[in-house]
């Protein structure tokens, strides 16, 4: 009850997250803070700043990221103001973003797949980042239907299919989860959430890279990520695709926590040919 935490999600909590699982949960039983990022594409941090406070909206830069203003004043006129309407700005978490540029090395000037696209907020970092070409899938396509929308407002075209075709440097696979990593912003799943849909949710992640990895270049990086906390959604799953295709190796993982000042995010980088450095991604 201090923690409000589900009795059976608990053990796993405390598991996966160790002595900063109470000060997590206790953390996240507060508003979640409003990020946004900057679209490099349009503009500069500095003037996108001058551009927000000139409609009353204050910011603060933010270490976890670059290109991410915290916003102190004003949240609730993002979407009406001139930064916003002009593309300078979209609304994303700052770990998002984060977990976003980790994969910018590897997507610079190469054709990169979200596989599961959702709204499309990473595929959009992506392209203002400078990937080459962006393709957004995902597997219910009507999720999808304001990319196009947000693509031309942000200046960053992006390719969208309900039906990938060819080989990408890069695949993302932020694939569905549990969210416990965002409680903060959807604090009903919580309740929600059962153990029997846990199960199915950690099946669906197995099939997601099982497909998702026959869309990798030979020499291309599989990107996996969710916003879950939970050790059975993210090294676990992970762990047992490298068991079931011995040619794949992970070269890199991180994880960001809601004690880090967004939600939670956890990302591994894959590939085939074992030749890439580590990569250190995060906390």
């Amino acid at each position: 009850m201090r923690l409000d935490c589900p009795d059976w999600l608990w053990p796993q909590m405390a598991d996966s997250l160790g002595d900063d699982a109470e000060p997590i949960l206790a953390l996240m039983q507060s508003r979640a803070p409003t990020f946004l990022r900057i679209n490099t594409a349009r503009t500069d941090l500095a003037t996108a700043q001058r551009t927000l406070a000139s409609d009353g909206i204050e910011t603060d830069c933010h270490p976890l990221c670059g290109n991410a203003l915290k916003v102190t004043v004003n949240a609730r006129r993002v979407q009406h103001s001139k930064a916003f309407r002009a593309g300078m700005v979209e609304l994303q978490d700052v770990a998002s973003q984060a977990v976003t540029e980790c994969l910018l090395p590897y997507a610079r000037g190469r054709r990169v797949l979200d596989y599961c696209a959702g709204g499309g907020g990473k595929a959009l970092a992506l392209a203002a980042g400078g990937a080459g070409s962006v393709t957004a899938h995902d597997a219910d396509v009507s999720r999808m239907g304001d990319i196009p929308i947000r693509a031309k407002r942000a200046g960053t075209p992006i390719d969208v299919t309900g039906a990938p075709q060819g080989k990408f440097d890069i695949v993302l696979c932020d694939v569905p989860c549990s969210g416990t990593g965002a409680w903060r912003r959807r604090p009903e799943a919580k309740w929600t959430l059962t153990a029997d849909r846990l199960a199915e949710l950690c099946s669906l992640q197995n099939v997601i890279l099982d497909e998702a990895k026959g869309f990798v270049a030979p020499d291309g990086v599989l990107a996996y990520s969710t916003c879950s906390l939970l050790n059975v959604e993210n090294e676990d799953r992970v762990g047992t695709f490298l068991k079931r295709h011995g040619n794949w190796r992970q070269f890199g993982s991180g994880r960001f926590t809601p004690l880090d000042g967004g939600d939670g995010f956890f990302l591994a980088l894959l590939d085939r040919n074992g030749e890439r450095q580590g990569a250190d991604l995060g906390t």
